[in-house]
């Protein structure tokens, strides 16, 4: 595939505030499943060239991730940063006067239409026999998953990654991720019993196979029932316990 999620969230970034978006960018690389746990980060120099940054502003930022839990650096011939086991474990949970109103949740879900609909229809244009694979891959991966909530979150997050990298829109991936680190953050909220992991990975399948198929116009009616499936998930597991819009 010519344009990888990977690529996107290690590239070049600004000079202002680098520190910041290095953090943010790598954050959004371990949320969204495309840095895996347990995965080794590429060597500081390497890391801080495809950055684009200094070797002493990479240190900041890994040092801030470091002391967050997502990621862990060890010394020695094998050492180096590694993604953190449970990085999703390490974010601390909403208290209940943190929880987002009824209208976050609808603004999400239909930042999540749009993004995650098009990429769909996109996908189903541009799929080759090697996008194939690699969706298959993905889906198999979420599906052997489905009895452990984190472990399924960060599988389906890779997998909606996965979509939107076949889609061979940079701006279409860089949203994606970003909307799963959103989404897992609203997802730890609310209990997540194996029942509603695997009825919600079921709705992955009528959407793939209309990829694989070269539907577009499918795909994106499937991606976007989808997406309103977790956000009846989001609110029907609170049990009415988020915020009104006040």
């Amino acid at each position: 595939m010519p344009t990888k999620a990977r690529e996107v969230l290690l590239g070049p970034i600004e000079a202002r505030g680098a520190t910041e978006q290095i953090v943010r960018r790598l954050g959004e690389a371990i949320g969204s499943g495309v840095l895996a746990p347990g995965e080794r980060l590429p060597p500081e120099a390497d890391l801080a060239r495809m950055l684009d940054v200094a070797p002493m502003t990479l240190r900041q930022a890994l040092a801030a991730l470091r002391e967050a839990g997502y990621i862990t650096t060890t010394r020695g011939r094998t050492g180096g940063s590694f993604v953190s086991d449970r990085p999703l474990d390490s974010a601390p949970l909403l208290a209940e006067d943190e929880l987002p109103t009824t209208q976050e949740l609808r603004d999400l879900t239909d930042w999540r239409r749009a993004v995650s609909g098009e990429a769909a229809a996109l996908a189903a244009q541009r799929c080759n026999p090697a996008a194939v694979r690699r969706l298959k891959a993905a889906e198999s991966a979420a599906a052997a998953r489905t009895q452990d909530p984190h472990d399924y979150r960060l599988a389906d997050s890779a997998l909606h990654v996965a979509i939107a990298e076949v889609s061979q829109s940079v701006r279409l991936i860089a949203a994606e991720a970003q909307i799963q680190i959103e989404l897992s953050e609203r997802l730890r909220s609310i209990p997540r019993p194996a029942v509603a992991l695997a009825a919600s990975h079921k709705q992955h399948l009528p959407l793939l196979q209309a990829i694989y198929d070269h539907k577009p116009d499918a795909a994106r009616e499937h991606a976007i029932a989808h997406v309103e499936g977790t956000y009846d998930w989001l609110l029907g597991l609170r049990l009415g316990k988020y915020r009104p819009v006040t």
